[in-house]
């Protein structure tokens, strides 16, 4: 039992899983949710695009037919096409341009900025039977299937309800001149496209969420995994580096607040700088709060001076108290007497100054 807990899948992936697997291309993507995107916006620029075509095919061929060739020969023809198909360029950049935009705007949404080689490089994995099939009666794939069909059945009933609404008015057609024909029948493919749009991204939303979920599901780890995870970033050199940091930080911090509170600072002068701290009412005797060495002593140095905190040199202390005591040891017998007459001599400076 206790073997089958720790194989199981329970534990949310860390972002090292997660960095890792997208560095081999699991992400998080839904191909449904560009598709909609894209076609919402051709719904809303093929409109301007169409027209902006028709106006420049109509102005070209005027333009042609008003050109009349002395000989026919390839290159005439040649340029004569182009005439024609130069002004319908407009709206084709139109419509490619926003298919190119939209599409990788939203691939970039939802995957960011990111190139895998690992997902296009060969694997017999891949090409193993075993592996196809349980791809094929996964519950991705069924997924997948039922969208599939939910997506034909749908957009069959918007397109089913758009002529069966229009039928009289698209049968009559036939009666009314060719351009009214093209516009009114433009205007019921456009409101058509708007539908099936509409519905395809709210489709699309949910199979992102499906994706998303999928995902997680497939990155999640066991607690052997993560446990073995935990082993190894303790001991990569990342980590213990910006645990040295913060300790020092913290450190630094820590020294501050307790050089501020010394009562004096002993000096070499420039090579050893300890804070003496001692309070007769919480303490049998003074106390070691903080201690430095060359430019940690003149770190010391420059706080006490910021906090007004006094200053005595007596090299051969100084020397001691940093040999003898760590930070939070009381100051040994042997130098009680000197370090309590550098306090006196503190104190009574203090008590003139007053």
């Amino acid at each position: 039992m206790a073997e089958d807990s720790g194989s199981e899948k329970t534990e949310e992936p860390t972002q090292r899983r997660k960095d890792e697997a997208r560095k081999k291309g699991t992400v998080t993507k839904s191909t449904d949710l560009v598709g909609a995107l894209v076609l919402f916006s051709l719904a809303l620029v093929v409109p301007a695009a169409f027209s902006k075509m028709g106006n420049g095919f109509l102005s070209g061929f005027r333009m042609t037919g008003f050109a009349e060739p002395t000989q026919i020969s390839t290159e005439v023809i040649f340029r004569l096409t182009m005439s024609v198909l130069q002004p319908v360029l407009g709206g084709l950049i139109m419509i490619v341009g926003t298919v190119m935009t939209v599409g990788i705007l939203a691939n970039v949404a939802q995957v960011g900025f990111h190139l895998s080689g690992e997902a296009l490089t060969p694997s017999l994995k891949k090409l193993n039977p075993l592996e196809g099939f349980k791809r094929i009666f996964s519950k991705k794939a069924g997924f997948e299937g039922l969208k599939a069909f939910a997506k034909a059945t749908l957009f069959g009933l918007i397109a089913y309800r758009a002529v069966s609404s229009h039928w009289n008015e698209i049968v009559g057609f036939g009666w009314v001149g060719a351009e009214a024909s093209v516009g009114a029948l433009g205007a019921i493919l456009l409101t058509t496209l708007k539908q099936i749009a509409m519905v395809w991204l709210v489709m699309a939303i949910i199979d992102y969420g499906f994706q998303k979920k999928q995902t997680n599901q497939q990155l999640k780890m066991t607690k052997d995994e993560l446990k073995r995870e935990m082993k190894e970033q303790e001991g990569s050199p990342e980590v213990k580096q910006e645990r040295y940091k913060r300790s020092r930080k913290l450190a630094r911090g820590r020294m501050q607040q307790q050089v501020q509170q010394a009562d004096v600072i002993i000096t070499n002068p420039t090579h050893f700088a300890i804070a003496i701290k001692y309070d007769r009412s919480e303490m049998y005797a003074p106390m070691v709060v903080a201690k430095g060495q060359d430019l940690l002593a003149f770190r010391i140095r420059e706080i006490a001076k910021e906090a007004k905190v006094a200053i005595v040199e007596n090299p051969p202390l100084a020397r001691a108290l940093y040999k003898q005591c760590e930070v939070g040891d009381f100051v040994p017998r042997d130098l009680f007497l000197a370090v309590a007459e550098v306090l006196a001599y503190v104190y009574k400076t203090i008590s003139k100054i007053r």
